[in-house]
């Protein structure tokens, strides 16, 4: 099977969508993939402190927050080493 430069790049769009969910936004799609990661990353780093502060609050939703964003943070992480993977074999942007 053989998997071309626009195929990876809508792989990886589409994954950026499930993984960031809200974070993502439509408009983003214009810009670099790896501009892309980095704007979902700091929104839910964004959400993560919302969750850091429900806990200091004592929000019961803080904790399952604050999880629910560093389990995205780190699988933003991982796309972002496949994104760097077909940049190099397909200078995908």
């Amino acid at each position: 099977m053989t998997i071309s430069a626009k195929e990876t790049h809508q792989a990886i769009l589409k994954l950026i969508s499930v993984l960031a969910g809200p974070a993502y936004l439509q408009s983003d799609q214009n810009k670099p993939l790896n501009l892309q990661i980095e704007l979902c990353m700091e929104r839910i780093k964004a959400e993560a402190s919302e969750g850091v502060a429900l806990i200091d609050a004592c929000a019961p939703h803080g904790r399952t927050m604050l999880s629910q964003a560093q389990k995205k943070l780190d699988a933003l992480a991982e796309l972002s080493v496949l994104h760097q993977l077909a940049m190099e074999r397909f200078d995908v942007n």
